[in-house]
């Protein structure tokens, strides 16, 4: 009786291994695997918001002038009319004075074009195009002072008209970017 106590106990203690507990210990395991993941998040997201902070103290420790210098070497945004008073303010250092100016935001864009987001810029374009009668000497002026400026400009293109007064109709295209 003794053998058949035990080993109705045997089986009865197998079968309750395999109905009950075995289930009971793998949801464990998942709990417990769960939980490390969730520690290791926690353990990021705080390395994330300490490195945020010092950011925040280096950002702080710039001069105002040079965060001003950094947005208008690639700004956040796209203001054209700004834009347009930046370029009549340098011609006018040069006595030119901008006939006409035009701006076409995002001339390149095609869209029949798929862009995956892995490839997609992190910048837009604007082209713009200004016509000016001026003499050489100043149109070259005009042009270092482009090349020198804080703001990027690609020039894409220049046209000109001569005339027997020395003065030429100039027609000027360039690129110039800002961060989406």
């Amino acid at each position: 009786m003794k053998t058949n106590t035990a080993i109705v106990l045997l089986l009865l203690s197998i079968g309750l291994f395999y109905t009950f507990t075995n289930g009971q210990y793998r949801d464990v395991k998942k709990l417990s695997l769960l939980s490390s993941e969730y520690k290791n998040v926690l353990q990021n997201i705080s390395a994330i918001i300490e490195l945020r902070d010092n950011l925040l103290v280096t950002y702080r420790m710039f001069p105002r002038a040079e965060i001003e210098h950094i947005n208008k070497v690639l700004p956040d945004n796209i203001d054209v009319v700004q834009l347009a008073l930046d370029l009549d303010g340098v011609a006018s250092r040069h006595g030119i004075s901008i006939k006409s100016i035009q701006a076409e935001v995002g001339a390149d864009n095609n869209a029949d074009l798929i862009v995956l987001p892995e490839n997609a810029k992190v910048y837009e374009k604007v082209t713009v195009s200004f016509s000016f009668v001026s003499n050489y000497e100043n149109f070259t002026r005009l042009l270092a002072d482009i090349e020198k400026s804080l703001r990027i400009m690609d020039i894409k293109s220049i046209a000109f008209k001569t005339s027997e007064s020395g003065l030429y109709d100039y027609q000027i295209s360039v690129d110039t970017y800002w961060l989406k």
